[in-house]
């Protein structure tokens, strides 16, 4: 069983497909089923089963494994970037999560601190859901993720906060108020965000012993917004998450006012490569330039 072999299983896992990890390793689709058949063949076990309808699914085996097979792939990544940078190389891949509004707006700014310090390390963004971005996080799919903290996570580094606002439909009673408390619209229609802001939105409702009046439940918050320009009920949303132009829609502040902290996690912190801690640095000296301007 070599590294290359166990490369592609992760990779077969990672895409879902075994052209698509192909693909990605610049190997025909044929190469990739000989090195899962290898591994199998060696082990004298499956660790994937191909199924017409629903496609390529991990064994129970398969599934067993795969932490270790990562694990081990990213001991020998680290190897690999231990040896760059003894030779004064800063090179390497570093995979990020995020969820889209931070992918969108605040993470660009340090991979282009970053990049201008270290040209030669690849970027690889994973797009998710906070819950998403924390199980890759452990399943050791990415090396660090941008989320918001919710309770305490180990090894989360603060970088910002986002404030969370309230959103109605333009013309509505309450749009000429500066800010609102939770008492004044518990009752109303409320659509309600699966995309990864659930607990915090729930965390503002508790905190007034109330709970929201929930009619819909949508995950895309460009979806959300629209339902809200429509009449079908009323959101809070972080305004972060809110696009440049919001037609027919009132943005009200939150009384008081309710922040969640954006940051980076890294779990594995002590354990994680150079080049990854140099982008969380990165991060906290862009960020911490930025609040002091």
């Amino acid at each position: 069983m070599t590294f290359s072999q166990l490369q592609v299983f992760a990779k077969v896992v990672e895409t879902g497909s075994f052209t698509k990890a192909g693909e990605a390793l610049n190997m025909t689709q044929s190469a990739v089923s000989h090195a899962i058949a290898g591994i199998e063949s060696e082990l004298g076990v499956s660790l994937i089963i191909r199924d017409r309808k629903q496609g390529i699914m991990l064994s129970d085996f398969g599934r067993r494994v795969l932490k270790s097979v990562r694990e081990i792939l990213n001991h020998m990544t680290q190897i690999e970037h231990a040896a760059m940078a003894e030779k004064g190389l800063e090179a390497g891949t570093i995979r990020i999560g995020s969820f889209p509004s931070a992918a969108a707006r605040l993470l660009p700014k340090i991979i282009a601190r970053f990049k201008q310090q270290y040209p030669r390390v690849e970027i690889v963004l994973f797009d998710g859901d906070d819950k998403e971005v924390s199980d890759w996080l452990y399943d050791r799919v990415i090396d660090v993720g941008f989320v918001a903290q919710l309770n305490r996570n180990d090894n989360f580094i603060p970088l910002t906060k986002d404030k969370m606002v309230l959103v109605l439909p333009k013309n509505h009673p309450f749009g000429d108020f500066p800010s609102i408390s939770v008492e004044k619209f518990s009752d109303l229609p409320f659509i309600m965000s699966k995309g990864g802001c659930e607990p915090f939105i729930r965390e503002i409702f508790a905190h007034a012993g109330l709970s929201p009046s929930v009619q819909f439940e949508v995950r895309d918050t460009s979806t959300i917004l629209s339902m809200v320009q429509e009449g079908l009920g009323i959101t809070i949303v972080p305004e972060l998450a809110l696009p440049d132009s919001l037609p027919n829609i009132e943005v009200i502040d939150l009384k008081p006012t309710y922040w969640r902290h954006l940051g980076l996690h890294c779990p594995y912190l002590d354990e994680a490569l150079p080049a990854v801690r140099t982008f969380i640095l990165v991060g906290q000296s862009l960020f911490h330039a930025e609040s002091n301007s």
